[in-house]
């Protein structure tokens, strides 16, 4: 394993140590600020680090915790958060030239409110591509291997979190971002249902999609951050009702992109499942997953161009200038038409499964790929459009890589609750999701 791989600690073993007084918040932010002094100029996790205000925080945050008051399993516990999402006091800059000259946000967004409430530390703002979309990329790289990408958009998030500088951070996905980095990195990940997380203080990128997603180094953690900022109508945190089956799902397009060790390594991850006991089946996806990818893109670059057709064009990457006047192209008929024909194959597609079916399926069709293209989002752009709340679990690493493999568990839009149960408390501890 490369020696810029590390596990920062597990939440529930941190957060047990905190409350018992063996470790302090402010020693955990050392730990981190150490490990970054240590691996950052090769991984190039962070856009900027809040050493100070971290420091501060946790001195605040260890004295309530002595005085016998604390506020949860992310007490004391740091944090990276993507720059698209403000925090107060900072410049939000997307790494986009165009936002060069933005002023400092004046409030945290919604969802680092409700982390900092929950008792989290903001460390710093992480890498991402060009506002969230395929470029201009950051300059992140893969722990597991430098001379690969760790995905985007979500890169320095991802990367962050695989190389140890922090256990958990804050990552958006509207196509892949969020899912496909975790995947790429061997990390966790959980994205709650499309949409249901509210609030304001996030660059758009196509806010039909647009939803903050959690990074941890198993996607329980990753699950626990997500309560940490979920909105109450979800209910993260509630017991299972009922024992969940996984049903591993086909599709032409997932066979006709998966690579032969990918392919091997989440159909293991579902023999194991079997084995704990769980109940394993197979079955065709009811729609074409292939349809609802189309027409998230139409939704998505429709949106894009209309989201951020007064940038000025010349101070953004060529990709994006094209893709924004692309968008535009798209008349008000065909956007309107693939927001409901997405609304008509979300309720085909899951009309197909039982209430306590989770789906099993690769989150990539490849490892991490060489170079600095951010990889294939086909296999989780369409369970974003889907959406449902995704999981990115750990299917071990590819056989002829020995890079790490991912695997997505998805269910029904709003069950967010169910499958952080499963991943909590239902799933066996043999199976390190």
């Amino acid at each position: 394993m490369s020696h810029y791989v590390q596990d920062a600690g597990s939440v529930r073993a941190l957060a047990a140590d905190i409350a018992a007084g063996r470790l302090t918040s402010l020693e955990l932010v050392e730990r981190s600020l150490a490990r970054i002094d240590a691996v950052e100029s090769a991984v190039q996790a962070w856009k900027l680090v809040l050493a100070d205000s971290a420091r501060a925080a946790a001195v605040a945050l260890d004295a309530e915790a002595r005085a016998g008051h604390l506020r949860g399993p992310l007490h004391g516990i740091p944090l990276g958060v993507k720059d698209v999402i403000d925090v107060a006091g900072l410049p939000t800059r997307a790494n986009c030239p165009a936002r060069d000259e933005y002023p400092p946000a004046t409030a945290d967004a919604t969802v680092v409110a409700h982390l900092r409430a929950a008792g989290a530390v903001v460390l710093g703002k992480t890498h991402t591509t060009e506002l969230a979309f395929y470029e201009s990329v950051p300059p992140s790289r893969n722990p597991h291997d430098l001379s690969r990408t760790p995905g985007g958009s979500s890169s320095g998030s991802a990367a962050a979190v695989a190389a140890g500088m922090v256990a958990l951070s804050l990552g958006t996905q509207t196509a892949g971002s969020v899912n496909r980095p975790a995947a790429y990195c061997g990390i966790g990940a959980f994205k709650p249902s499309t949409l249901a997380i509210g609030g304001v203080g996030m660059v758009p990128l196509a806010p039909s999609f647009d939803t903050v997603g959690a990074f941890g180094a198993s996607a329980a953690d990753a699950a626990i951050l997500a309560t940490g900022y979920a909105a109450m109508h979800l209910r993260m945190g509630a017991p299972s009702p009922g024992p969940s089956r996984i049903v591993v799902l086909r599709d032409p397009l997932l066979a006709g992109l998966c690579d032969g060790e990918t392919e091997a390594a989440v159909a293991i991850l579902a023999r194991h499942m079997a084995a704990t006991g769980l109940a394993v089946v197979e079955a065709a996806s009811p729609v074409s997953l292939e349809e609802v990818r189309a027409n998230h893109r139409v939704v998505l670059i429709a949106e894009l161009g209309r989201t951020h057709c007064r940038l000025p064009q010349d101070r953004v990457a060529p990709r994006l200038a094209a893709d924004i006047a692309e968008g535009l192209t798209i008349s008000d008929a065909a956007y309107h038409h693939a927001l409901r024909r997405l609304a008509d194959l979300r309720r085909s597609f899951w009309a197909g499964f039982a209430p306590t079916d989770l789906l099993l399926l690769p989150a990539a069709p490849a490892v991490a790929p060489v170079g600095t293209a951010t990889g294939d989002p086909s296999f989780v752009i369409p369970f974003t459009a889907l959406g449902g709340p995704v999981a990115t679990v750990r299917a071990g690493r590819g056989s002829e890589s020995g890079m790490p493999v991912g695997a997505l568990l998805t269910t029904h839009p709003g069950a967010d609750a169910r499958l952080a149960a499963f991943l909590l408390h239902e799933a066996a501890p043999g199976l390190a999701l």
